[in-house]
């Protein structure tokens, strides 16, 4: 999906977008990301949930400005299938913060 970014805030945008279909089950169905990655240029933004369709917008408005461009526009559906297994694995193991030691005070 990087491939489509040419300015500056395309990869913020990007980033949000693929954290969200990683993430979102109930909310995003992989059915949806599925015809998004497939399809871009015929996919409709209303078919998602508020809060997701600001960033579905843009990526399908970089696919159509790569487009113009006579950039590649096509994506591998399956590559969030493998960034979600990865997530499962790579999950940080949260620990128990470190105490900091307080010096002893020196008497007068």
């Amino acid at each position: 999906m990087k491939k489509v970014t040419s300015e500056v805030n395309d990869h913020e945008i990007l980033r949000r977008l693929e954290t969200l279909m990683v993430t979102s089950k109930e909310d995003l169905n992989q059915a949806v990301v599925r015809s998004l990655l497939e399809n871009p240029l015929d996919f409709d933004p209303k078919s998602v949930p508020e809060p997701y369709a600001q960033y579905v917008r843009h990526f399908v408005y970089m696919v159509k400005r790569n487009k113009k461009m006579g950039l590649d526009v096509n994506f591998d559906a399956s590559a969030i299938d493998s960034k979600k297994d990865k997530k499962k694995l790579t999950a940080p193991k949260k620990s128990a913060p470190a105490k900091k030691q307080v010096p002893a005070r020196k008497r007068a």
